[in-house]
């Protein structure tokens, strides 16, 4: 159709062409017609649309239901916006944690380069003091249990002893001793007897000292032979096994004690070792963080940033956010619908600078532009008015749609009525 209008009016300038050059020379209406021939032949038409100079359609990482909608079709929004969320509780509250993570690893770090307060450089003395306690009555108890050994094993002495003193009798001087005894009682005993036999017909024999005398010697000689019976035979078997019996439950006693003793040494070694470990805690304390705590911190620090990097890229996938500041356009998918990686969810245009965009411009003609060449540009919305531009990048290679051989060209307007639209249509015209 546009080239049908083109032919006309390139018919009508002809015809009143030759009207006018009846009254001229034939040479200069030949000059005329040829001209305008020319003029016709150098210009290049084709259509476009007017698009923004940066534009994407936007869509998600990921699959997901679209759970919010932060825009609509018109509204301006800048770069960074979160423009639309699909389902993604447990990635939020993922990042809240790492970002959690991240302020305690620095606090962390600023508390070791701040150093030690008051307070805590009170409970490291403490520490320490209460260690030294620990150790002093630790080695108290050693003694005391060393002691207790020592004493048991005196007892075992003791009882050993006492049993080999049982086990030895009777020993020669004892024998010899009860012996002395029992001759001793005899020859009291005969003497008596000579003494009672003198006055022996007395009549008042009973109530005479000598009497008395002889049974008292009797008496006597009878508890020293019974006596000199018990040394002569020594200890019975009942007594020895009291007496080992007593050596045994001494040397039980003693076992017992002695068990106790390294366990209390050791409590000792684990309290100096305690001692020795709040110690060193004082010093660091006093000494302040060293460059390895620092280093160490410091890891701790990127570790939780890297995992909050982590888990904003994995929330991100589930989030359309806006690359650049712009425009929305248009609308694709609806909160509740099922939103694709690859299909837009919505357009996106920067439409503070608009370009066209040609659609149909011929192999054939591609080949007379050059960049920097001016156009005219007249839209169908606006009839009547003529805008210019010129032309700002030409494709290196063709694209074909439905059969035919196409070029795009991109061409810059200075000076856009304000009245325009992105995607309206655009004629093209160039002239050569």
């Amino acid at each position: 159709m546009k080239h049908t209008l083109i032919i006309l009016l390139v018919a009508i300038l002809a015809l009143a062409g030759c009207s006018s050059a009846t009254n001229k020379p034939a040479t200069d209406a030949t000059m005329k017609a040829e001209g305008t021939a020319t003029s016709q032949d150098n210009v290049i038409w084709a259509s476009g649309k007017l698009l923004p100079a940066r534009w994407a359609g936007l869509s998600p990482a990921v699959s997901g239901t679209l759970r919010t909608l932060n825009a609509a079709e018109g509204d301006t929004v800048e770069a960074g916006a979160v423009l639309a969320d699909l389902d993604n509780g447990i990635l939020q509250s993922q990042v809240e944690v790492a970002k959690a993570a991240v302020v305690e690893a620095e606090a962390a770090r600023s508390k070791l380069v701040a150093g030690a307060t008051p307070i805590e450089l009170a409970q490291a003395q403490a520490d320490i003091a209460a260690a030294q306690g620990a150790v002093a009555q630790a080695q108290a108890t050693v003694k005391q249990i060393q002691e207790a050994a020592s004493a048991a094993e005196t007892q075992v002495a003791i009882a050993q002893a006492q049993y080999g003193e049982l086990a030895s009798r009777p020993s020669a001087a004892e024998r010899l001793e009860a012996q002395r005894k029992i001759d001793l009682a005899r020859l009291a005993l005969e003497q008596a007897q000579r003494t009672y036999d003198r006055v022996r017909g007395d009549p008042e024999i009973a109530a005479r000292p000598e009497s008395l005398a002889l049974q008292q010697a009797t008496a006597d000689y009878e508890a020293v032979k019974a006596a000199y019976q018990i040394a002569i035979q020594g200890v019975s078997r009942e007594q020895l096994a009291v007496a080992q019996a007593q050596i045994n439950a001494a040397r039980a006693q003693a076992q017992v004690a002695r068990a106790q003793v390294p366990p209390a040494e050791a409590a000792v070694k684990s309290a100096e070792a305690q001692v020795a470990r709040a110690q060193a805690v004082l010093d660091r304390i006093k000494a302040g963080a060293t460059a390895e705590d620092k280093a160490v911190a410091d890891a701790r620090i990127k570790s939780a940033q890297a995992a909050l990097a982590q888990a904003q890229a994995q929330l991100k996938q589930t989030q359309i956010v806006a690359p650049f500041a712009g425009q929305v356009g248009t609308i694709h998918v609806r909160p509740g619908e099922l939103a694709s990686p690859g299909q837009p969810v919505l357009m996106l245009g920067d439409t503070s600078k608009l370009r066209v965009e040609t659609t149909d411009l011929r192999e054939t003609d591609v080949t007379r532009l050059k960049l920097g060449m001016p156009v005219e540009l007249t839209f169908d919305a606006l009839p009547g008015r003529a805008f210019q531009g010129k032309i700002a990048s030409i494709a290196p290679m063709s694209t074909t749609e439905k059969g035919s051989t196409n070029f795009t060209v991109i061409v810059e307007m200075p000076d856009p009525d304000p009245s325009l639209r992105w995607g309206m249509t655009v004629n093209i015209q160039a002239a050569k």
